[in-house]
């Protein structure tokens, strides 16, 4: 029988539910893409593994093309996050659970802590969700405040040296690091610190994938692909 909880239902045996609609399955590869771009390029452009000294800039370019790759990634990302929330709108119900979390629910709540019990190995017994889990829910809604912060100060730095006009609002973000003391530098060390917590992010988003697809109910990685999710027999 299937569970009706507010925000915590469970996938029926013996059924498939479809939940991710495209647009979502895109957006979370984009994700994958752009997250993995800007990562590595951040990484590099923070420190650079190669030294370019007695050569001409024609002759070694690699910096730019990195730059050039963390800032079409960085757009990229900024767009489709956009879309992503707007079509939290107009999509299914399972769209909406990374933007409005069900707190006043105390069975979302009691899940989200049997959640935390069964990644952590303390109960043997996980519960077969048909969206995202309440801890994933909690956790990309963390997540994407990583996210914003790491869009604002990098929007803010490319302000600082962009001329073109569009960008010339962002540069809000830099004159508020100089209102409360700061500099551009605190604001690369920002944008560098919402990488370092985004990397831990990822790694614990990744733990949590593998064990459920591995020792959870339902399947999680071909629903990413497929859309559907179905409940495996036990």
């Amino acid at each position: 029988m299937s569970d009706t909880r507010q925000g915590t239902p469970e996938v029926p045996m013996g059924k498939s539910i479809y939940v991710y609609q495209l647009p979502i399955r895109i957006w979370h590869w984009v994700m994958v893409a752009c997250v993995s771009v800007l990562i590595i390029t951040g990484y590099i452009i923070g420190k650079p593994w190669l030294s370019v000294a007695g050569t001409s800039a024609y002759d070694t370019f690699y910096m730019g093309y990195t730059r050039m790759a963390h800032f079409i990634a960085g757009f990229i990302l900024i767009i489709s996050t956009v879309l992503r929330y707007l079509y939290g709108i107009i999509g299914n119900r399972y769209s909406r659970e990374l933007i409005i979390l069900p707190v006043w629910s105390k069975a979302w709540w009691n899940d989200l802590w049997h959640d935390i019990r069964w990644y952590l190995f303390l109960d043997k017994e996980p519960r077969a969700h048909v969206g995202h889990n309440p801890l994933a829910q909690a956790g990309m809604a963390v997540g994407m405040v990583f996210m914003l912060v790491i869009m604002l100060t990098g929007l803010g730095m490319y302000a600082e040296s962009s001329s073109l006009a569009f960008f010339k609002p962002f540069r809000v973000v830099l004159d508020f690091a100089y209102w409360i003391g700061g500099n551009g530098q605190e604001l690369r060390s920002l944008h560098r610190l919402g990488m370092l917590l985004l990397v831990t992010f990822v790694t614990v988003h990744i733990y949590m994938v593998i064990r459920e697809e591995i020792m959870g109910k339902t399947t999680l990685v071909s629903t990413m692909f497929s859309g559907y999710r179905e409940r495996r027999k036990p």
